[in-house]
């Protein structure tokens, strides 16, 4: 009887498979009437980091690095464990997102997974398959130029929050340990656990993680002893905001630093017309303080006006040349700057 010939895996199948399952994940997510998108979208997105980590394995150990006794392969967060602390090949921040991916994944296959706020879960697959693609970038040039070089529209018509706007409420159902809140917590928070612990075989339970919430005191704040709260105090995050400019208009998202996460779910959308917002020119405010144009625009340009919006609007011409327009705020400015400094010469500075 002639034998079996064994397969022998390259890195190229985990390779091509991983861009198929990425691709998957995204058409799963912005299915417009399906039930299951979220749980297909986490399964696809936890298969396609799982090969892509394990390719890495394989082309820079060999194929028997991820071969387990009995034929099987080590597990998706193994993978991505030794593609973060040993290949170095994903960073801390990537690793804490795949992970949570993965966690939510492992409960997706093999349970009824707790209701995800569209913040989280968009916040993960963007930030994953960000990742995703810089490392077929950087480590399978081929396939990324064939296969995963270019854009995956999606459309939203309602403003979202943030990822970690939606995980910090989550922390005061941290004690209601049967709820669906808090279980969607404790898979978010083991998967980021996980990514910290160079030497971890296996993600937490849930009941060891609930045990871990219960031996803390009462009155304790249970979510600065979560590996979560120090990850939403560090990561980015991304909010889709849908904006519509009418003829004339410019439309601009403000990103301003907060001061605490409660902060963290405020977008300022400002509608511009920047022939309204700037009526200005150096010549009109020059004429309305008594002074010569060339002495408002050297002015402008000693306390750096031109260079905040508030103040100048730069436009271009037909001609590509750029003429400064001015804000009513602009106006105040320069009037109140020279009321209290009389003897100001902008020429001298």
């Amino acid at each position: 009887m002639a034998k079996t010939k064994k397969r022998k895996f390259k890195y190229t199948d985990y390779v091509t498979t991983s861009i198929k399952a990425a691709k998957m994940a995204i058409e799963m997510f912005n299915r417009v009437d399906f039930h299951h998108k979220d749980e297909s979208a986490l399964i696809f997105a936890g298969q396609a980091w799982e090969l892509l980590a394990k390719s890495l394995v394989i082309k820079e150990q060999g194929f028997d690095k991820i071969l387990l006794k009995g034929g099987k392969t080590i597990t998706a967060e193994k993978a991505v464990s030794l593609a973060n602390h040993v290949l170095h090949k994903i960073n801390q921040d990537e690793a804490e997102i795949i992970l949570q991916i993965i966690s939510l994944r492992n409960v997706a296959m093999h349970d009824v997974m707790p209701k995800i706020p569209p913040e989280i879960i968009t916040h993960l697959l963007y930030y994953s398959l960000k990742s995703f693609r810089r490392v077929l970038q950087e480590n399978f040039k081929n396939h990324f130029k064939s296969d995963f070089n270019q854009n995956f529209l999606s459309i939203s018509f309602s403003t979202h929050t943030s990822y970690s706007d939606k995980v910090s409420r989550l922390f005061s159902k941290s004690k209601e340990y049967n709820s669906d809140h808090n279980k969607l917590l404790y898979l978010l928070d083991r998967g980021i656990d996980f990514a910290r612990k160079s030497s971890a075989t296996n993600m937490e339970s849930f009941s060891a993680w609930q045990d871990k919430i219960k031996k803390l005191p009462r009155r304790s704040r249970v979510a600065m002893h979560l590996s979560i709260y120090k990850h939403i105090n560090e990561t980015s995050d991304v909010v889709f905001v849908p904006v519509e400019t009418p003829r004339g208009y410019k439309a601009e998202v403000e990103i301003s630093k907060t001061k605490n996460k409660k902060e963290a779910g405020t977008v300022l959308i400002k509608k511009t017309d920047p022939n309204k917002d700037y009526p200005h020119s150096t010549s009109d405010l020059a004429n309305i303080v008594g002074r010569s144009q060339n002495f408002i625009a050297k002015m402008a340009t000693v306390l750096g006006m031109k260079d905040n919006e508030d103040f100048c609007y730069l436009f271009k011409t037909s001609k590509s040349s750029i003429i400064p327009k001015y804000s009513d705020a602009a106006l105040t400015h320069i009037q109140n700057y020279l009321r209290d400094n009389p003897a100001f010469n902008p020429y001298k500075l």
